[in-house]
């Protein structure tokens, strides 16, 4: 009998997460596709470790690994970051609910993390161009715009767009399940534990640049919403800092984006 669904987890840092990442979802098959900059990663606990070109970023490092469990039969496959921990049987009850409605092409728990919280699925304005982490919370099962990449069931016949190479790529993963006249489905009775940024902090220039050149690839070519896009990213990193380096890499992410 084969799996209800394989496990994918990108991997670029810290190994002490990733195998509490595995140990939440052990009993399934699981692909960790190592992406961290010196390679070499050895992990008993997956049944099958890819290796990247090396920080090729985290929507090229999911396609590997949900290509490689669609070609071994998966049906389903659980993206996991590798700084998160599903809550015991939350893969089987995600998969529960999403299979009870044919038109679900993917399904999440409610992201919770230190400050509590984190996401209840994800919005994005055409009008003002804003992405926002929904924070209320619904009874049941809620259609949502998307879902966060950081533990996400989903068909696994689904990519992300490498254009998105580490910022914004789950929002137009959802977008392109809507426009395909399907859905996304929170599942508020699944949680799931998410560091946010243990592997790759989010002050990081990198993280910073990326997730502007990803915010700006949602707009496409309106210039409006691409000021309104570079302000709203202003404005973060002078209230969170390290302001230089950080408005620094808001250039180059403007530049490339």
């Amino acid at each position: 009998m084969s799996a209800p669904f394989w496990v994918v987890v990108p991997h670029h840092s810290r190994r002490d997460l990733l195998i509490q990442a595995l140990r939440s979802v052990e009993g399934f098959p699981s692909v960790v596709v190592d992406d961290s900059p010196e390679g070499g990663l050895v992990c008993p606990e997956a049944q099958e470790v890819l290796r990247t070109q090396g920080e090729e970023g985290f929507a090229r490092a999911c396609n590997a690994g949900l290509e490689r469990a669609q070609r071994r039969g998966a049906k389903w496959v659980l993206l996991l970051n590798d700084d998160a921990r599903l809550e015991k049987g939350g893969g089987e009850r995600l998969l529960q609910v999403a299979e009870a409605h044919a038109d679900v092409e993917a399904a999440g728990p409610l992201l919770e993390g230190p400050a509590g919280l984190e996401s209840a699925g994800l919005c994005f304005s055409p009008r003002t161009a804003r992405v926002v982490q929904r924070h209320d919370v619904p009874a049941q099962p809620r259609e949502v715009m998307a879902l966060s990449g950081a533990c996400l069931l989903v068909r696994s016949h689904w990519r992300f767009s490498e254009e998105f190479p580490h910022g914004m790529e789950d929002i137009e993963l959802g977008l392109r399940i809507r426009e395909a006249g399907k859905k996304s489905l929170l599942i508020p009775q699944v949680s799931c534990w998410h560091e946010g940024g243990a592997t790759r902090s989010r002050r990081d220039p990198r993280a910073t640049r990326d997730a502007l050149r990803g915010h700006l690839r949602l707009v496409g070519n309106q210039k409006r919403k691409r000021f309104l896009v570079l302000a709203y990213a202003s404005l973060q990193v002078l209230r969170e800092g390290p302001r230089l380096s950080r408005l620094g890499a808001l250039w180059e992410g403007w530049r490339m984006g």
